[in-house]
């Protein structure tokens, strides 16, 4: 994981700038961008209650579809540990 900054233009062919196109900016209330580090192209999400994007990953060699299924999953994993806390929580005031 990275701590990331905001969302950043990324300067390259149309067909790379279509790819990145394919890259939703919304997933279930959270928003997932692109940076460019060193040349190569990281996915970041952030929570809708956060100001900045705390996680990222590589696009590795899966491709960039790999990649955005990959961060999907993710954030339907922290989505899920979220409500279990709320859960735990509300049956420890009982």
């Amino acid at each position: 994981m990275l701590l990331t900054s905001q969302r950043q233009s990324l300067p390259q062919s149309s067909a790379f700038k279509a790819d990145i196109e394919q890259i939703p900016g919304r997933y279930k209330g959270w928003s997932i961008s692109t940076k460019l580090i060193n040349g190569k192209l990281w996915l970041r999400w952030q929570h809708p209650k956060e100001n900045l994007p705390r996680y990222g990953c590589l696009v590795g060699e899966d491709g960039l579809t790999a990649t955005i299924d990959h961060v999907r999953m993710m954030i339907d994993l922290m989505i899920k540990l979220e409500s279990e806390v709320q859960k735990h929580k509300h049956l420890q005031q009982w």
